[in-house]
């Protein structure tokens, strides 16, 4: 028997006596508003069992290369997808979302910042992604940005580097850092900051121009069973794309 990482979130949609198993590989910043589509599938296709199983993209595409039995796989990283297209575990990978970085601060840090530049004060503690992870190569994009832009330079790059106290594996972490007080400002997607997280946090826009935008690539892993087309075909669907719209994300390549 294999083991996999136990750094995998699983969440079993309930159903009555399904005859189909779909097991939907995704990158953990999709938990809330995959679970909302895959119910939403679900109600159409009481024979169908959806099971969802969230963690970094990099984990997921891992557990995938170790032959775990997945049928479907969404990451938030292009380069991790294309690394399995090559060796032929995917077929046909197309963009379902993009997203955007935002900078979380406590809304009780004084002198409150209003840029990124404010994050080189000596003592503010920040938390980013694993530069393993696509939340923290994203971060590290950002930051390659603004070290060649003249008005912020390398050095200051550095000064706001050297107060990162935390590097997860996980953007859900870097959250709950956040809303633990443990922390004073992190680096996250957008999408993170729901209604409830943007009530105890303070979300600074980032200027576009540094800020890389984030493509989610989905595909049918190559072992997987015919069912997963069809739920591919609805995440493109204008429901499955409404509810990522309200939880914040922006469409990919379209239907």
């Amino acid at each position: 028997m294999k083991y996999f990482s136990i750094g995998l979130i699983m969440i079993l949609l309930p159903t009555l006596a399904c005859a189909n198993e779909l097991s939907v590989f995704a990158a953990s910043s999709l938990t809330e508003a995959l679970h909302q589509v895959a119910q939403k599938y679900q109600t159409r296709h009481p024979d169908v069992q959806i099971r969802l199983l969230f963690a970094g993209s990099q984990t997921l595409a891992t557990q995938i290369e170790q032959g775990a039995p997945a049928d479907i796989f969404i990451a938030a990283n292009r380069s991790v997808m294309k690394r399995l297209k090559k060796t032929g575990l995917v077929e046909n990978p197309r963009l379902l979302l993009h997203n955007r970085l935002v900078l979380a601060v406590q809304p009780d840090l004084t002198p409150p910042p209003v840029s990124l530049a404010d994050l080189e004060r000596p003592g503010v503690l920040l938390v980013v992604g694993n530069r393993q992870v696509p939340i923290g190569n994203y971060t590290r994009q950002l930051f390659t940005r603004l070290a060649a832009d003249p008005a912020y330079g390398p050095e200051l790059v550095h000064k706001i580097e050297k107060n990162v106290v935390s590097e997860e594996n996980r953007v859900k972490a870097i959250v709950a850092k956040l809303l633990l007080g443990e922390v004073d400002a992190g680096i996250l997607y957008q999408t993170d900051l729901t209604a409830q997280n943007t009530r105890k946090l303070t979300a600074i826009a980032l200027p576009p121009k540094y800020n890389p935008l984030v493509g989610y690539p989905v595909a049918k892993v190559t072992t997987g069973q015919s069912q997963a087309d069809d739920f591919i075909a609805f995440l493109f669907g204008k429901e499955a794309q409404l509810i990522f719209s309200q939880r914040g994300f922006m469409p990919g390549e379209g239907p």
